[in-house]
């Protein structure tokens, strides 16, 4: 029975191990899976950890809602790839696709549009994907996931209302801009203070993918203002509708992309088609549609919204998180308008908001000409400095003639005077003549009256004496007189052979004092002169009365002057005074008219040189040459104001 039981326990204990046998190797599978799978949930925990801690490729790749077309996104293509290489140590690269959401749409182009990209850039790797318009967030949001899923996004270029309608995930991040249906309606009341309707123009707002929630505002403002819907009509009926629009209208355009005859346009093509049949003024809120025909408004600018897009996507290369941007309220919008469909419409700038953006004016005079301008106005400036000085010049000589011919004048006539003072004893003896023949004709007339009977006729013949006698001493004195006037000078025309015989009615006296045989030698014609009688006279009382000092020293039977006059070059008089005397010094020739020289001890130096001065006053030239037998000629010419034959 034991060994049975033995036998039994021993095969109890065969069977307890073989069981134990079986189950340890259950165990250690059953260890070593979950030791896998522990390692591979670490695994899984530990991976988002490290792609965040692995540094993002440096390539951008921007999801536009326009066509290849848009000129907006030039201006923001622009802006944002500046802005982007520009604050940048390593360029990045930038791809761009442009979704065209303006003209297609639907479920069967979304998958159009998900199969492209994905096939496209499946080996591509992409370190931000960029959203450009409300559109381009939209698709992204509901492809991300299949796409491009834990890539940072960034948008620009949605407005609030886009923003407000999606459930934006993680890694989204961007600013919007504010574009409303009120905002159009004010830049309205801008352009026309007495609004009371506007016009629509633009695609439907089913198809717009950056207006289309306008169509949610129109009806709060339809209660203060008629609305015109002109969206979505063939462009030939469209210029018709625009061109009778009633008064007190503005036409609010938004964009055609294509219009109701199936024809496509880019927006601006199909303002500039319509524009210039409008009667009213055009709103528009985008920078592409300015120069096309819109009148302006508060504008989006393409540039602002590209240079901030590009700042968040270096921010995020950089390393801090798309998360931890928050999605900001940015102010893209500025009153900028058309100068030229301002005054097409006749809108004035002064009721426009303050610090409007005024373009396209015309370029006026300084903005054209601004060099020419410039240096016009230097050479005017200096041309008129110069004539001032030259004024001033002028005055300040004319001053100093005057002054000049002031002194002059006292100087001819402190000649004058001294010349007639030098010959004062032989005036008065040729006074005394005639006084003395009116003394004896009166007494012989007082005999004859006192007569019984008194001779009347021997009477009358003694009156006539006398009365010649005092015409002889009135001449006299009125010659003395003329003689000795200060006067200003004066051009007069007479007739020169007047003057020469009045000097030698003068110089008589003295001549014959001096014991001077005085003659005359002339033509036997007019010779009229333009010039101051007395003055030339003077000249020749001057040269007379130097050529008799002259002769001082010679025989009294040789001493012999003439006045001549002849006629030279047709058109000029010459006049010479010849004396006998002892002729002047060798080399003194050209130095007897300079002023002060003199050879005589009671010369004052100045007879000959103010003859000189009063001869070339009026045109003419002076000088003085020795004569062969001896003696001296002083010649001068003057113009002859009628020229005649030699």
């Amino acid at each position: 029975m034991a060994c049975l039981r033995d036998a039994r326990s021993g095969a109890s204990l065969s069977a307890s191990t073989i069981r134990n046998a079986a189950a340890a190797p259950r165990r250690v599978h059953l260890f070593h899976s979950l030791g896998c799978i522990f390692v591979w949930a670490l695994a899984i925990l530990a991976q988002p950890v490290s792609v965040r801690a692995q540094p993002l490729p440096r390539s951008v790749l921007i999801l536009d809602q326009s066509d290849a077309d848009s000129i907006w996104y030039d201006g923001f293509s622009a802006a944002f790839r500046s802005g982007l290489n520009a604050g940048s140590g390593a360029r990045v690269s930038v791809y761009s696709e442009h979704l065209d959401f303006s003209r297609f749409s639907g479920p069967r182009y979304d998958e159009v549009l998900r199969t492209y990209l994905r096939d496209k850039f499946s080996e591509t790797p992409i370190g931000v994907v960029v959203a450009q318009g409300s559109s381009a967030l939209e698709f992204l949001v509901r492809r991300r996931a299949e796409l491009w899923p834990n890539v940072p996004v960034v948008f620009a270029a949605v407005d609030e209302a886009a923003v407000a309608r999606l459930r934006l995930p993680t890694g989204v991040t961007g600013a919007t801009y504010r574009l409303t249906f009120h905002d159009a309606v004010a830049s309205a009341r801008m352009l026309v203070p007495t609004l009371k309707r506007i016009a629509l123009v633009g695609d439907p707002f089913e198809r717009q993918a950056v207006r289309g929630h306008f169509k949610e505002e129109i009806p709060v403002v339809a209660a203060e203002l008629e609305v015109i819907d002109l969206m979505g009509l063939p462009m030939a009926e469209l210029r018709k509708r625009v061109a009778a629009l009633p008064d007190d209208t503005a036409i609010i355009y938004t964009a055609i992309n294509v219009d109701g005859g199936g024809v496509t346009y880019a927006p601006y093509e199909a303002l500039a088609a319509f524009a210039d049949a409008a009667n009213r003024p055009i709103v528009i809120d985008a920078e592409t549609s300015l120069g096309s025909g819109g009148t302006g408004g508060l504008i989006v600018s393409a540039a602002p919204v590209g240079a901030e897009a590009a700042q968040r996507v270096l921010r995020i290369l950089g390393g801090e998180s798309a998360s931890g941007m928050p999605v900001t309220k940015a102010n893209f919008t500025r009153p900028i308008f058309d100068a030229r469909q301002l005054q097409r419409f006749s809108i004035s700038e002064s009721s426009l908001p303050a610090g409007s953006d005024i373009r396209f004016r015309s370029p006026g005079l300084w903005e054209q000409y601004r060099r020419q301008v410039i240096w016009t106005a230097v050479a005017l400036l200096a041309q008129a400095a110069i004539i001032t000085l030259l004024l001033v010049e002028r005055h300040r000589r004319r001053r100093a003639e005057l002054e000049s011919r002031s002194r002059l004048l006292e100087v001819i006539h402190l000649n004058r005077t001294a010349t007639a003072g030098a010959m004062s004893a032989s005036i008065s003896h040729e006074l005394n003549q005639p006084l003395a023949a009116i003394l004896l004709s009166v007494d012989t007339a007082e005999i004859l009256l006192a007569a019984d009977p008194p001779d009347l006729d021997r009477v009358k013949t003694i009156l006539g004496h006398i009365r010649e006698s005092d015409q002889h001493a009135a001449e006299i004195i009125l010659r003395l007189r003329k003689l000795l006037k200060r006067s200003e000078i004066e051009f007069q025309e007479f007739d020169l052979n007047d003057a020469i015989a009045g000097a030698v009615h003068i110089l008589s006296p003295e001549a014959t004092r001096r014991g001077v045989a005085l003659s005359t030698n002339g033509i036997a014609r007019s010779l009229p002169v333009r010039a101051d009688q007395v003055h030339l006279q003077q000249v020749i009382l001057n040269l007379a009365t130097n050529g008799m000092d002259a002769m001082s020293d010679t025989d009294p039977d040789r001493r012999r002057m003439s006045i001549q006059t002849a006629v030279t070059r047709e058109s000029e008089v010459e006049v010479s005074v010849t004396d006998s005397g002892t002729g002047i010094p060798h080399g003194k020739l050209g130095a007897v008219f300079e002023t002060f020289y003199t050879t005589k001890q009671q010369g004052t130096g100045l007879g000959l040189s103010i003859a000189r001065t009063i001869v070339e006053t009026y045109g003419g030239r002076i000088w003085a040459e020795n004569r062969i037998g001896g003696g001296a000629v002083f010649r001068f010419t003057l113009p002859l104001c009628v020229p005649g034959p030699a």
